[in-house]
C-alpha cells in the first residue's frame, strides 16, 4: 500500500474512533442540550485520551507510516483536546449541580470522574514541565505513563458507575468494543512484548570498537533463524532486561544492511551510563529489542540519494549505504560527513563502499554545512530530484535544513533525524530542527 494511501486510511481510522461515538451519542440524543454538551465533552475526553495514550504505543505499521515526530505532536495535541474535553464537562456539570463542586458529598461514580479529572490534568502538567535527561527522564516517563492509565481507569469506572451511556445498547456495543480494542493493545504493548515476545530476544555476538568513544554492538537473534527485517535508516528500543515497568531502555539506530537480518548492528557513542554499559557488554549477553520503528527511510523510486550526516548520525547512513551495497543499486549517493577530527567514523569502509557504489563522499573538515559547501557536493539542478537525509545534533540539523531550502529542494524530499540526549529522534519530512525528547 502506498505511503499516502497509507497515512489516509489511519487518519480515518483516528478519526473514526474519536468522533463516531460522540456522533452517535447526539444522533440518539433526546434534544437535551446541556445534557448532550455534557455527555459529548465527557465522551470525547474519553475516547480522546485512550487515543492519547495509543498514539505513542510503538505500533510498527504506524511509526513507519508517519515517523515518531508526527505521532508525537499527533500525542500532544490529542493529549491538549482530552483536557480541555474534560473541563468542559466538568464546567458543564457544575453549571448544571453546584453541589457537585463538593466531591465528597457527591455519589461514587462522580468522585471517580473527579479523581481522574485530576489525573488528566496532572498528565497535563507533567508534559507541559517537559522531560527530563539522564535516569530522571525514568522518573518522568514512568509518573507520565501512571497518571494517564490512572486517568483512564478513572474515567471508565465513571462511566461504568453512572450507566447512563451504558443503557443505550448502541453505545454499549460501541464503547466495550473501542475498550476491548484499547486493552488489547495495552497489552500488546505493555505486557506481551516486554515480558514474552520471542520477537525482540537478542544475544550478544561481540562488540567492535570503531574510534575512541564509539563501539557496534552486534547482535544475533535468540528465536529466530532470520531475525528481524526493517528497512535501512529505522531504529529498535534496546532494554537490557524484561519487565513491564522500572526498566530503562534507549532507541538506536540499526547500522547493519537490511539485507542481512541474521545479524543486527547498532552503533552506539558512550555518552552516558547506559551507553558506556553496552559497550561493555561480554558475548553471550542477552538484550532485548523492541522494532523496528521510525520511517526515515529512502523511496525505492527516488533518483538519488544525498546523506548529510554529524557524528554519530552517520549511522543510519551506513545502514543505507551498506542496504544499497548489497543490493547493487546504481543510483547516485552523496554523503556529506561532519565528523571530530579524532574520530573519522567507518572511514576505511566508506572508501570500500565508494568503489561498490556511485558514491562520493565530502568531509567537512570543520568547515560549517552551509548552502555554498552543498552546492559544492551536490551541484547542478538535478539536485532538486533527490531524496535528502539530514542526521546529527541541533546545531548540524538548523544549519543544514536552512541550507537545503536556500538550494531550493522540495520539502517532501527532506527527511531529519536529530540526536539527543535520549537517542535518535526521528523527524519526519520537517525542515525545522526539533527539540530533543
Amino acid at each position: 500500500m502506498h505511503l499516502a494511501t497509507r497515512r489516509t486510511v489511519w487518519t480515518a481510522v483516528a478519526a473514526l474512533v474519536v468522533l463516531g461515538p460522540v456522533a452517535l451519542y447526539a444522533w440518539r440524543a433526546e434534544g437535551r442540550p446541556l445534557s448532550t454538551v455534557l455527555v459529548v465533552a465527557g465522551l470525547l475526553g474519553l475516547v480522546t485520551m485512550a487515543l492519547t495514550i495509543v498514539a505513542p504505543a510503538r505500533l510498527r505499521s504506524l511509526t513507519r507510516t508517519f515517523g515518531i515526530d508526527r505521532i508525537i505532536r499527533a500525542h500532544r495535541l490529542l493529549g491538549v483536546v482530552a483536557i480541555v474535553a474534560v473541563l468542559v464537562h466538568l464546567a458543564t456539570v457544575v453549571v448544571r449541580s453546584p453541589r457537585l463542586l463538593n466531591p465528597f458529598a457527591a455519589s461514587t461514580a462522580v468522585q471517580w470522574g473527579w479523581l481522574a479529572t485530576v489525573c488528566m490534568v496532572g498528565v497535563g502538567l507533567v508534559a507541559w514541565r517537559g522531560r527530563r535527561s539522564g535516569r530522571r527522564y525514568e522518573v518522568w516517563a514512568r509518573m507520565h505513563v501512571l497518571l494517564a492509565a490512572a486517568a483512564i481507569v478513572l474515567a471508565a469506572m465513571h462511566v461504568f458507575f453512572l450507566g447512563d451511556l451504558l443503557s443505550d445498547p448502541v453505545l454499549r456495543v460501541v464503547l466495550s468494543a473501542l475498550a476491548l480494542g484499547f486493552l488489547a493493545l495495552m497489552f500488546l504493548r505493555w505486557v506481551w512484548r516486554p515480558l514474552f515476545s520471542r520477537h525482540g530476544a537478542y544475544v550478544v555476538y561481540g562488540v567492535r570498537p570503531e574510534g575512541p568513544s564509539t563501539a557496534t554492538l552486534v547482535l544475533a537473534p535468540v528465536h529466530l533463524q532470520r531475525g528481524m527485517r526493517f528497512h535501512a535508516g529505522q531504529f529498535v528500543w534496546l532494554r537490557l532486561r524484561r519487565s513491564v515497568l522500572g526498566t530503562e531502555e534507549h532507541p538506536f539506530t540499526i547500522a547493519s544492511s537490511a539485507e542481512v537480518t541474521g545479524r543486527l548492528e547498532l552503533t552506539i557513542r558512550g555518552s552516558g551510563d547506559f551507553s558506556t554499559t553496552l559497550a561493555s557488554l561480554p558475548p553471550g549477553s542477552k538484550v532485548w529489542l523492541d522494532g523496528p520503528h521510525g520511517s526515515f527511510t529512502a523511496a525505492p523510486e527516488a533518483a538519488g540519494l544525498v546523506l548529510v550526516a554529524g557524528g554519530v548520525g552517520i549511522t543510519p547512513m551506513m545502514s543505507m549505504l551498506r542496504t544499497l551495497a548489497d543490493q547493487a543499486d546504481p543510483r547516485p549517493v552523496h554523503m556529506i560527513v561532519a565528523q571530530r577530527p579524532d574520530e573519522p567514523l567507518f572511514e576505511p569502509e566508506l572508501a570500500s563502499l565508494a568503489r561498490r557504489l556511485d558514491l562520493h563522499v565530502t568531509r567537512t573538515a570543520g568547515r560549517r554545512v552551509d548552502a555554498a559547501l552543498l552546492d559544492d557536493a551536490v551541484p547542478g539542478r538535478g539536485r532538486r530530484h533527490l531524496d535528502w537525509f539530514v542526521c546529527g545534533s541541533p546545531s548540524l540539523l538548523a544549519g543544514s535544513l536552512a541550507a537545503i531550502e536556500q538550494l531550493g529542494v522540495p520539502a517532501e524530499a527532506v527527511h531529519s533525524e536529530q540526536f539527543g540526549w535520549s537517542g535518535p529522534i526521528p523527524v519526519q519530512g520537517s525542515r525545522r530542527p526539533v527539540q530533543s525528547r
